[in-house]
């Protein structure tokens, strides 16, 4: 056996190790909220006892848990399911009940001597406060080239990566991936440096070459909507891989069979089945790009060009005093199209079992054989990654290596003293370290609340399936200051109430809202591919006398597991470099990279340590991607292990 195989075998022990121990820690955790188990309602089935002994020590241990539970009129998938589903509610409702109250307050949020009033929606609505059409339409502008681009890209790289024979698609999976890890306003930086008008470095080479520019500028509405979209293609490519992987092949080599070629098959058979998880992918782009603020904030100032995002932050951080209630007034509206868009993909998606294709016979996969087009095809995407990617990036590590960057390479001044700062720096340091406490924790437990939630919005029958599912897309609504302001307030006013509740000032309330805020996106790829499991084998456990909690640790999990992964590594990545939510909740003691790098880059004007800090991030996140290579595990083949 090779080391390769020893080392897959292993991290597979290790994985199965890691679900049993999660079961058991959900179900003891899960006696905290009885309270919440009510509401579940028809949610759940009585707890059957097991038919056999079972030997497992640690469903010994759960079992005789259960039992008490039972005697009691509770159950392990009551008390579980109660548990995911009110941390669900607590973490959404309290930003959305701070984002109304202050929509209609006319003080500063926590000024509890103001009164209920109206004046913020009328001043926003029909005195002209904001120019909401305008900014409808420029939202409007972003969000549909950002989903557009991400569809487009990111769908592409998911099938032939998944259901093809693309040649050297590992390495351009690593490449995509990469980009995870780069901030969005580091990308928008990434972009002016490499093809800005005038500036940028591979404009000025064209003007010297051919004398003409770059076609496109990055600078106006459309050019912004692209690069927004990019940086979210590794976030639609993560959505869509795992349905891919999960969808039965069958289906396809029937149409195959009948003589129906590549495209035929494609939007006949493949897309339809994939239909929860397409739905989920554009939904939430198209959500977040009405919500986008980094990169608008950095391409669209040079030209007054603003969105809701943007308006909300102005209005926040450039009016003396503040409109917060203006500002809450505005991101109402965005609550408005959430509530349409969720209530769309549930009535398309109602239906599940027209999408539950991956069931117990088995299903390894027969990839597409593309022929002589394999190299042709890899080469074009190639092309683009290059493009949209590497190149960028590669500026980056040009900017990173001088000491002041002009627009132009000059090789005589190239050093590693920012590369040297970046590891040295104990300030830096000390970010790096919070920032990795925060993606872990905020990972591992935005994944189990994410797994727990989808499985009882579509697993379930409970009364509430429908409002839980869209409390979980609600913080696409509320902007990112707003929402930070609201994690804020909420622990100082809880901190008063008991020592144990204040968490102001500590890395967990960062980490918190850090899952807050990517709830939605997660989610989504957890609903979006739980549909595919068909519910005819835990069914089939039931009968043979398993508990509930042993259906969830022998069946669902293990199938699940991939899609699992996808969200953790998804939420590490994501949580490691968000910028809204630490920058209204940091102190001094809890500075995470993404502050810091803010920092440096509006206080400290310093693109070339900002370049510098962004090319190790990348460098990182490459790293633990070759990680999980060692361990046979890549993204496109997760359905194969």
């Amino acid at each position: 056996m090779s080391t390769r195989d020893r080392l897959a075998g292993s991290a597979e022990r290790v994985a199965e190790g890691v679900w049993a121990l999660a079961g058991s820690v959900a179900s003891a955790a899960g006696s905290a909220a009885t309270t919440a188990s009510a509401a579940l309602g028809t949610a759940v089935t009585p707890l059957r006892a097991a038919a056999a002994p079972v030997t497992d020590p640690v469903l010994d241990r759960a079992g005789s848990v259960a039992d008490a539970l039972a005697d009691r009129g509770l159950t392990t998938k009551r008390v579980v399911l109660g548990s995911v589903v009110s941390a669900i509610v607590l973490l959404t409702v309290v930003p959305l009940a701070f984002l109304l109250w202050t929509s209609v307050w006319s003080g500063f949020p926590g000024q509890f001597d103001a009164s209920l009033t109206g004046e913020n929606f009328r001043a926003v609505y029909t005195e002209g406060f904001f120019d909401v059409v305008e900014l409808l339409s420029n939202s409007l502008v972003i969000a549909v080239g950002m989903t557009l681009t991400g569809l487009a890209l990111g769908l592409t790289c998911a099938w032939l990566f998944v259901r093809t024979n693309l040649p050297t698609k590992s390495w351009m999976e690593l490449v995509l991936l990469s980009g995870q890890a780069i901030p969005g306003y580091v990308y928008a930086i990434m972009y002016v440096t490499a093809y800005g008008p005038d500036s940028g470095l591979v404009d000025r080479a064209l003007r010297d070459v051919i004398g003409v520019g770059l076609p496109v500028d990055v600078y106006s509405p459309w050019g912004i909507a692209f690069v927004v979209g990019v940086n979210v293609v590794p976030t639609f490519y993560l959505l869509t891989v795992p349905a891919l992987q999960d969808m039965d092949p069958a289906l396809e080599e029937v149409s195959r069979i009948h003589g129906a070629g590549a495209f035929e098959t494609i939007r006949s058979v493949t897309l339809p089945l994939i239909k929860p998880a397409l739905l989920s992918g554009a939904l939430v782009t198209f959500l977040y790009g009405l919500g986008e603020f980094s990169i608008v904030a950095i391409l669209g100032a040079r030209r007054g060009f603003d969105v809701y995002s943007t308006a909300v932050w102005k209005a926040i951080g450039s009016r003396f005093p503040p409109a917060y209630g203006e500002a809450a007034a505005l991101a109402c509206s965005l609550l408005l199209v959430t509530l349409v868009l969720v209530w769309y993909y549930r009535s398309v998606t109602r239906r599940k079992e027209e999408f539950m294709t991956l069931s117990g016979g088995g299903k390894r996969s027969r990839t597409w054989d593309l022929g002589r087009w394999r190299w042709p095809i890899a080469g074009g995407l190639w092309a683009v990654l290059v493009v949209v990617w590497v190149l960028p990036t590669l500026v980056m590590v040009l900017v990173s290596l001088h000491g002041s960057w002009t627009g132009a390479v000059d090789f005589g001044t190239l050093s590693l003293a920012h590369y040297t700062e970046a590891v040295t720096d104990p300030l830096l340091r000390d970010a790096f370290t919070n920032s990795l406490f925060v993606a872990v924790g905020g990972a591992t437990l935005g994944t189990v609340l994410v797994v727990g939630m989808a499985y009882y919005t579509e697993r379930t029958d409970g009364r509430f399936r429908g409002l839980v599912d869209f409390l979980s897309l609600t913080p696409l609504a509320v902007p990112g200051i707003i929402l930070g302001s609201s994690l804020l307030f909420t622990f100082l006013w809880m901190g008063k109430f008991h020592p144990l509740l204040d968490l102001y000032g500590t890395l967990t309330i960062i980490a918190v809202g850090c899952v807050v805020v990517f709830l939605p996106v997660a989610s989504r790829i957890a609903v979006g591919n739980v549909v595919q499991v068909h519910a005819e084998l835990e069914e089939a456990a039931r009968i043979a006398g398993a508990s509930w909690l042993a259906q969830m640790r022998e069946v669902f999990l293990p199938l699940f597991k991939n899609t699992a992964a996808v969200i953790w590594f998804f939420l590490a990545i994501h949580v490691f470099q968000l910028l809204s939510i630490p920058m209204m909740t940091y102190t001094t003691d809890t500075v995470v990279v993404p502050v810091k790098l803010f920092q440096l880059y509006m206080y400290r004007p310093n693109i070339e340590l900002v370049s510098a800090i962004s090319t190790v991030f990348i460098g990182m996140t490459v790293v633990l991607v070759l990680l999980l290579r060692v361990f046979g595990i890549t993204f496109y083949e997760l359905g194969q292990r």
